[in-house]
């Protein structure tokens, strides 16, 4: 038999205490005088005979009680005859999210999880092979370490940006006991247990020894900026930019006051006071003038504790890009009054004769205007301006021979017969997906223009109807080829003034011009592996924040130069790009994921149907709790319930003797 405390077994030496008091009598007695004593002396002596036995048996009962209570503190156990951690891992995971920075009852979660795990090891032998687990799923976490290095790794543990993930840490766990070729794995789980939107049934069998440690904060509230884009897609120096943020009240308790503060380039630009019922979201319109142009970086900023890495919210976005439209063929006024007017475009015409192929590529837009012939040349450089993303619009002209090549090459329909008749455009097609945002509310009113000449143009199941006449006859489509898009108008501008001067052509050519320009995608999160795209660009990249600089390759794709992050930031900001030369390129926006923001967690009972595959234990924050986990690991026989029962057996037993045993 071994103690897992034995310092307990010191105080058997007050067992000294019992055995004097009832060794030394030191109550007086008086002596009183008979006449006659004869049968008094045969009386006394039965009763001290008595006596005698009875105070010999209330000792031995209290020794023996108070020596079984005592050996019972010490933990005594009946080692394994295989002996202890024969090959056996012990994995301890402590999950270091941003969450865990909330406090509970027993301070803040992060810390406690750090004792809890101290503690564990401190109480396990010190040959076993321990392995140390956070939310990084770093290479460390691959090797086991013994009790000193196992205690340095969690000393040097601190609060990680990525999301707890269960799934990630037993597959990690999972793959160490397979590789190694352990008999049994005994694993400690210290984690607020945050409800997650992938966990099932962990495919681990009944070699695992599951110990939950559940640690819970006591938060009512936390306020958290969900998220923050785009509401129109054009930016523009000196024009309002307007943004929407989400801001969302996780507690459960009443509203939630606070400040919302919007910065710009370091900048305070605005303050809004806001009102967020518990449990819900309210999404907050935000405005500002920016008189620069370029790249400027934003933060939003709420005020909130304990819970402080979801209070703030980076943007990034580039303001005054002019979107470039080229107009290939006829020089028409009707282009010309739409783009040339506005800053934010910049609209050239070209003859066809006198076009450099190569510059084809730097457009948003290119208008193929009446175009009276062809050249192959031609045709495949507009292809792969399509391919590589580029919006092509087509106007034809009465007569439509010169498109036939260009269509067969880009695989879609052929213009077809001529039709004279006059029809009206179908109010139906203005409320359409492509039109729907273009008016705020369609007018009752509305004028819709008559269309006298127009092609025949055949239903294709890759086309969409943009515009389309009272009789189902559509008068523009739009095929999507590879990253980019053709725009086919069925209808001749020379015979139809009716259509080119009416507020629905203004507006149908803005739409086709703005369908390359997607909204900014203005922010991304740390640990996304989604790729980030960036600004025409190649080579080696440098993104910089403060001190920090981190070097990483772009790669080309048809949407523009990405890079992945792989885990190399840590810390949300705003970080400036620069290329190889030194020249600035962008800002990039991290953000921290929102993934620990909510205030859910798994219960006891959903926890054990995770791992009802497995051995579990669920692990109450209590020091006996912990206590006998470590005992487990011992895989032997446990005695300290034997003891408590032996005390409580010969207190009865005293109890019963001064009570039924007459002296």
């Amino acid at each position: 038999m071994k103690f897992l405390f034995p310092q307990f077994l010191w105080a058997l030496l007050l067992l000294i205490i019992p055995i004097i008091i009832h060794l030394f009598n030191f109550r007086r007695y008086k002596k009183v005088v008979f006449s006659n004593v004869s049968m008094l002396k045969e009386i006394e002596t039965q009763s001290r005979k008595t006596k005698q036995l009875k105070k010999w048996l209330v000792l031995l009962t209290r020794i023996i009680a108070l020596s079984s209570l005592i050996v019972a503190f010490a933990i005594p156990y009946i080692p394994s005859q295989s002996g202890l951690f024969d090959h056996k891992l012990i994995s301890i995971y402590i999950d270091n999210s941003q969450s865990m920075l909330a406090e509970g009852e027993i301070g803040q979660l992060f810390e406690y999880a750090k004792n809890k795990a101290r503690e564990i090891i401190r109480n396990l032998p010190k040959n076993a092979e321990i392995q140390v687990i956070a939310n990084d799923l770093s290479f460390s976490s691959n090797k086991t370490n013994s009790s000193s290095n196992a205690l340095r790794l969690i000393d040097n543990m601190d609060i990680d940006h990525r999301p707890n993930d269960l799934s990630g840490v037993l597959k990690k766990i999972e793959s160490k006991f397979k590789s190694d070729s352990y008999g049994h794995n005994y694993t400690f789980l210290i984690s607020d247990f945050q409800s997650q939107d992938r966990i099932d049934n962990m495919a681990l069998d009944s070699n695992y020894h599951i110990y939950a440690c559940p640690i819970q904060p006591n938060l009512s509230q936390n306020l958290a900026i969900d998220s923050v884009w785009l509401i129109k897609p054009i930016t523009q120096s000196f024009k309002p930019i307007e943004l929407m943020a989400r801001i969302h009240n996780y507690g459960s308790k009443g509203n939630f006051l606070s400040n919302l503060t919007l910065k710009i380039d370091g900048v305070q630009r605005m303050v809004k006071s806001i009102d967020i019922p518990a449990d819900s979201y309210r999404d907050v319109p935000l405005s500002f003038i920016y008189s620069g142009s370029g790249w400027l970086g934003g933060e939003l900023t709420v005020t909130d504790v304990p819970i402080v890495f979801d209070n703030s919210y980076y943007f990034s976005m580039l303001i005054d890009k002019s979107i470039k439209v080229l107009e290939l063929g006829q020089d028409s006024d009707e282009f010309s009054k739409i783009f040339d007017s506005d800053s934010l475009f910049y609209f050239t015409h070209s003859d066809v004769n006198q076009i450099d192929y190569s510059s084809l590529n730097t457009y948003d837009c290119i208008i193929l205007n009446q175009l009276p012939q062809m050249s192959s040349g031609l045709i495949n450089q507009l292809k792969k301006f399509v391919e590589d993303g580029g919006v092509l619009s087509v106007v034809p002209s009465v007569s439509n021979d010169s498109y036939t090549d260009l269509f067969n090459e880009l695989g879609i329909l052929n213009y077809q017969i001529l039709v004279d008749n006059e029809v009206s455009v179908s109010p139906a097609s203005i409320s359409g997906d492509f039109l729907k945002d273009a008016y705020k509310q369609i007018p009752s009113n509305l004028l819709l223009p008559k269309i006298k000449t127009y092609y025949r143009l055949k239903s294709s199941p890759q086309s969409d109807k943009i515009i389309y006449l009272k009789d189902g006859t559509e008068i523009l489509t739009k095929t999507n080829i590879g990253s980019g898009s053709v725009f086919q108008s069925t209808v001749p501008f020379d015979s139809n003034l009716n259509y080119t001067s009416s507020e629905l052509f203004v507006i149908t050519q803005l739409k086709i011009a703005f369908s390359k320009r997607k909204i900014q995608s203005i922010a991304s999160e740390i640990n996304s592996i989604n790729p980030v795209y960036l600004p025409e660009s190649s080579g080696l990249i440098h993104l910089r924040k403060g001190d920090l600089d981190i070097v990483t390759e772009l790669s080309t794709h048809s949407l523009g130069s990405r890079f992945w992050l792989n885990n190399t930031i840590s810390e949300s900001g705003i970080y400036s790009v620069f290329d190889s030369e030194e020249i600035p390129i962008a800002k990039l926006a991290l953000n921290y994921s929102r993934k620990e923001s909510h205030q859910n967690y798994l219960d006891e009972k959903r926890i054990e149907e995770v791992f009802n595959n497995t051995q579990f234990t669920m692990n109450k924050n209590n020091m006996a709790s912990l206590l006998k986990s470590t005992q487990d690991l011992q895989n032997g026989s446990q005695l300290w319930k034997v003891f408590i029962l032996v005390c409580l057996i010969f207190l009865l037993l005293e109890i019963l003797l001064l009570r039924f045993v007459k002296s």
